[in-house]
């Protein structure tokens, strides 16, 4: 990857005429910097359109119990789950963006002589994500805010359930960035947030994301990524046969991916990960597949 920058280290008057190439150059280093890490924590872009189609495959042969002791799903049972995804943002301004999320979600779990499967739309996000600072246009601070709308209803008998069916609200900070010196051209995001579901139970839930990505040449990234979630709520039941009821858990999940550039304003990422460590939660593995498109 390569990047075009440019660096002020005094005070000087610019004609319209050299202004004008700055704003272009400062445009080519957002966008590499945007197609380097999808849609983390960068912005959008004044009357840009970002658009992000996804597909994720989660399997779990087993789950973490409230200690974090692992068991195995009984009869050589597996927990699936198949989620479809669609992310967009609108540059509205220069530092500020509309954000959303809409999703389609298949789950099953299946036994010796047992299955149970569910599909439907998921929860729908819609929010704002203001630039807070540009730090010479290489480093990117944000501060997103998001609703959280449940498009379905849980049914007993129609299980796994698709998730807690409850309104909630987001809010989380990303810092993002491109490395000018030390392992240069490599870059990473930073988030970290709350998440609060309106409900007497909850939960209450705080998460951490972090990516590192290292660009192998003009076309092609490897990425290294992790989260964790801790989810908190007054109902601490656990069934590990419906594990989207469960508000009371934690885990660490680590992963890698491969990205390529398949046009000028086009990328495609595939990723891998697995859980680590967990409480009251499956333990799986699983993979995503990623068209990150800007207009």
């Amino acid at each position: 990857m390569y990047i075009i920058v440019f660096k002020i280290t005094g005070l000087k008057k610019y004609s319209k005429k050299e202004i004008k190439p700055m704003k272009k150059t400062i445009t080519i280093v957002l966008l590499a910097i945007i197609y380097s890490a999808a849609y983390a924590g960068f912005p959008v872009g004044r009357g840009k359109y970002l658009i992000v189609p996804s597909y994720n495959l989660y399997t779990a042969k087993g789950y973490w119990d409230k200690d974090g002791t692992y068991f195995d799903y009984s009869n050589n049972g597996r927990f699936t789950s198949h989620y479809f995804g669609v992310y967009g943002g609108i540059g509205i301004g220069d530092k500020l963006d509309l954000i959303g999320n809409i999703n389609y979600t298949m789950q099953s779990l299946r036994e010796t002589n047992r299955i149970q499967s569910n599909g439907s739309l998921g929860d729908a996000t819609v929010g704002l994500q203001y630039l807070l600072n540009s730090f010479d246009y290489y480093k990117f601070l944000t501060v997103t805010g998001s609703l959280i709308v449940p498009l379905y209803t849980n049914t007993t008998g129609k299980e796994p359930f698709t998730g807690f069916q409850q309104v909630g609200g987001e809010i989380k900070m990303s810092l993002a960035s491109t490395n000018r010196e030390r392992l240069k051209n490599t870059y990473y995001d930073l988030t970290g947030g709350l998440r609060q579901y309106f409900s007497q139970e909850g939960p209450t839930q705080l998460f951490l994301d972090a990516l590192f990505g290292i660009p192998l040449n003009d076309k092609n990234k490897i990425t290294f990524s992790m989260n964790g979630v801790k989810s908190s709520s007054s109902l601490t039941v656990f069934n590990p046969n419906n594990l989207s009821l469960n508000r009371s858990f934690s885990y660490f999940r680590l992963g890698t991916g491969f990205g390529t550039k398949i046009s000028q304003n086009n990328q495609i990422f595939f990723n891998i990960f697995s859980d680590v460590i967990g409480r009251n939660t499956g333990r799986g593995s699983g993979g995503s597949i990623q068209l990150v498109a800007k207009l």
